[in-house]
């Protein structure tokens, strides 16, 4: 981004004003997400979530790092129809406009079939499904008011999505119905905005280190508390990606552990002007773990390319 682009990394964003949610942890896509579109020189960022206890480092980081954004921390619970119209509005009544919408909320609780009741279900579709269409609904209102500040409407949408909207073997089943609706919506979204100046994309994440399978047995209740700091965090999700086989064979970069921040680059890339051609997609960002499913059972044992003969 920084080599052939036009726009400096830090006027990507400038003047910009809108909110992330799922940002309220101590690691994770959420967080990387506010500090890098504070980097773009986004004028004010709310970061929300069920839980904000690790804001005020986020704050302090931001701060550390020079950079100016203002960074509010607010409670969002994004099933709540009447919480999003509040914050939206809070946003735009005081900043005089609504830029960016950035739907990253969600939780994942491993079930099988036997053990998920329609409680789970519900709960798992009204956050990340339902959230990210009351997003849209009043985001978009609030992306269509201008003033002196933004004479003109628009805006972005970048939803999460998942690799779980790819392929069925990645989740349980309310969180792959879930994940996969998003992609209905993203598209549908993006022609039901299109005479409003506004574009929505998506952001489907493989295996990527952060806080969430630490956090959603308590975000599936609702608002809760966590005090763990980002090495717990990271130490907690290694479980996963060992029973998911990744570090049996890290040789192969379909099999690498992502770090957050690679995929709040995308979402920065799907939110600026760098991206202003795209329009109603869901980026896939796994490393290519989907693509490379059945690993060597079908191809055998993949070796290295040779190096080009210079002689």
């Amino acid at each position: 981004m920084n080599g052939q682009s036009n726009f400096p990394v830090t006027d990507l964003l400038k003047g910009q004003v809108g909110l992330i949610t799922g940002a309220g942890t101590a690691y994770g896509i959420g967080r990387e997400c506010v500090k890098k579109f504070a980097a773009a020189g986004a004028k004010a960022i709310y970061a929300c979530d069920l839980n904000i206890n690790a804001i005020p480092s986020l704050q302090e980081e931001c701060k550390k790092a020079g950079y100016t954004s203002i960074i509010e921390g607010r409670k969002l619970d994004v099933s709540s129809e009447d919480q999003t119209v509040e914050i939206v509005k809070e946003i735009t009544k005081k900043h005089g406009r609504f830029d960016f919408y950035i739907a990253n909320a969600g939780f994942a609780n491993y079930r099988n079939l036997n053990d998920t009741e329609l409680v789970h279900y519900d709960r798992q579709v009204n956050v990340m499904t339902r959230g990210a269409f009351i997003g849209i609904k009043y985001g978009s209102q609030a992306m269509a008011v201008t003033s002196e500040e933004k004479p003109q409407p628009g805006g972005a949408f970048v939803i999460t999505g998942s690799c779980a909207g790819y392929l069925g073997s990645y989740s349980d089943l309310p969180y792959a119905v879930a994940k996969t609706a998003l992609h209905g919506m993203i598209s549908g979204a993006s022609v039901h905005l299109s005479s409003s100046n506004i574009r929505v994309n998506g952001v489907a994440p493989g295996f990527t280190k952060s806080g969430i399978l630490s956090n959603s047995q308590k975000a599936e209740q609702g608002e809760y508390k966590n005090t763990e700091d980002a090495d717990q965090l990271q130490k907690n999700h290694m479980w996963f990606f060992e029973r998911a086989g990744l570090l049996k064979a890290p040789e192969y970069y379909y099999n690498r552990l992502q770090d957050p921040e690679e995929v709040a680059d995308v979402q920065l890339f799907l939110t600026s002007k760098l991206s202003t051609c795209i329009n109603g997609q869901m980026i896939l960002c796994d490393s290519g773990k989907t693509s490379a499913a059945t690993g060597e059972a079908c191809t055998g044992p993949v070796p290295p390319v040779k190096p080009l003969d210079l002689s």
